[in-house]
């Protein structure tokens, strides 16, 4: 593991160029990068003091000093820091972020949480106050918002009905049609207006009348949308992303979204071959190259368009898993969480299957008597999102039986989803199937560093470039 601190003891031969990368990241007070195995990771330098996280709920909340408000630790992502709030009238969490993009990527997610809750029926936090900035008590970037009731969709899933899951699907699909109502003409996010406040009765962004074709076409009321700004996504922030000079966004077409990512990717694996001396990252770091290299070279080709329109973008929850769909007993949807990095992306990307959908093609239904016995290494954990660790019960079962029943189950459920689709969204299918090719493409932006799947993208890249074209992401399921 290389720290900040270590970097310089860490290896004679590694050159200038490194240690500018770790100086640079280095500049996000609060935060540090760590080079782990597979990459690097982000790390808090200072924990937020949870007693200023009981001050800044009780002034935001209106609860006197006296007054019952206990506040503990509650769960932790990649970026973020949850604590329960509980009170009299109920409970509420303060979520503190790392500034991996400073202000953006709350300001991001508060308006984005907004549009979604005042122009759907997705059950999303309400919000009692933020603050994206780190001139405040607690010296990070935080939210107040709302505890949503339930449970993840993955503790309860096994216990659910066939009729429950179907329901379930479809008001998902519900939720995705109700999205795609609102169609943008850039790829980027959605910002608040500076000084907007939750209270206030106006509007907090800045609007644009979203006169688009399609919107005529279905007869619909052309919206007042909020302008998008830039991305805030991942790749743009990550290590030392956050301080190159490249295009953020908004973006008017999808070749320039990729290429800006591809040009980053380019930038990480030189560093690379200019500073290891390791065999192995320095042949992943060529590969890598090769590939991206090839992906910029059929970028123009790929998304050439044939019409001189505006292409559209949606906002698109593209980690919409079981962890992130909170239900009741029964089932029912009790709230959609983690709205951060959330975009507004092309419809080619955006109008796919939800990421609990995703999976290997199962026709058969498996038998649990054609299974061997579970044993007690096998139970699975579940990485809820509150500080216990659940265990998913087997059943007696070996969990190869459970993972085989799954895809059955969502072998099946894709096809209500997509049939779903088809009545309240018509466009939806049309738009994802036409996209392919693109979506396999930005599937392979998205790889075309991992090592694992080198020879498979160097393959689909040749019969791209001869028009023999195959699913890439099928394959990666195989």
């Amino acid at each position: 593991m290389i720290t900040i601190e270590t970097a310089f003891t860490h290896s004679s031969s590694t050159s200038f160029y490194y240690w500018i990368a770790f100086l640079q990241m280095a500049k996000q007070d609060g935060l540090e990068w760590v080079a782990e195995t597979f990459g690097l990771e982000p790390r808090w330098t200072t924990e937020p003091n949870i007693a200023k996280v009981e001050l800044l709920a009780r002034k935001h909340l209106n609860i006197e000093q006296n007054t019952y408000c206990p506040v503990t630790f509650y769960a932790q992502g990649a970026f973020n820091k949850l604590y329960k709030i509980e009170t009299e009238a109920g409970c509420s969490l303060m979520r503190v972020t790392l500034p991996v993009d400073p202000s953006n990527k709350t300001n991001s997610e508060v308006a984005t949480i907004l549009f979604v809750g005042q122009n759907t029926d997705i059950p999303v936090p309400r919000i009692f106050a933020f603050d994206d900035s780190r001139e405040n008590e607690l010296g990070f970037e935080w939210i107040l918002m709302e505890m949503l009731p339930g449970v993840t969709l993955r503790t309860r899933w096994r216990k659910l009905s066939k009729d429950a899951k179907r329901d379930l699907v479809k008001e998902v699909a519900k939720y995705e049609a109700q999205l795609s109502r609102y169609k943008f003409p850039v790829i980027g996010n959605i910002f608040l207006k500076p000084g907007a406040q939750l209270t206030s009765n106006d509007s907090p962004y800045i609007p644009v009348l979203a006169d688009t074709k399609p919107a005529q076409e279905e007869n619909q009321q052309i919206p007042v949308l909020p302008v998008l700004g830039q991305l805030v996504s991942m790749i743009f922030f990550w290590g030392h992303h956050i301080t190159q000079d490249v295009p953020r966004g908004s973006f008017t077409d999808s070749e320039d979204w990729i290429r800006a990512r591809l040009t980053l990717i380019l930038m990480d694996q030189e560093i690379i071959l200019k500073t290891s001396d390791d065999e192995d990252d320095i042949e992943d770091a060529e590969d890598a190259k090769t590939i991206a290299t090839k992906l910029l070279q059929l970028l123009p080709s790929t998304f050439s368009s044939e019409t001189c329109s505006i292409e559209l973008s949606m906002l698109c929850h593209d980690d919409l898993s079981m962890q992130n769909i909170l239900v009741d007993s029964d089932g029912r949807i009790t709230g959609v969480i983690d709205w951060e990095c959330v975009s507004a992306l092309p419809l080619w990307k955006a109008c796919g299957l939800p990421t609990f959908l995703r999976g290997r093609d199962r026709i058969e239904e498996p038998r649990n008597n054609q299974y061997l016995p579970d044993n007690d290494d096998e139970d699975t954990v579940d990485d809820t999102i509150g500080p216990t660790k659940k265990v998913l019960d087997n059943e007696g079962v070996n969990s190869l039986y459970w993972e085989h029943l799954l895809e059955y189950e969502l072998t099946i459920l894709r096809e209500v989803f997509q049939k779903e689709m088809g009545i309240l969204a018509p466009r939806w299918n049309e738009e994802s199937e036409k996209g392919a090719v693109k979506a396999d493409f930005e599937e392979a932006v998205q790889n075309c560093d991992s090592g694992w799947c080198t020879k498979k993208l160097k393959s689909w890249l040749d019969a791209l470039e001869k028009g023999n074209i195959w699913d890439l992401r099928r394959s990666f399921l195989e």
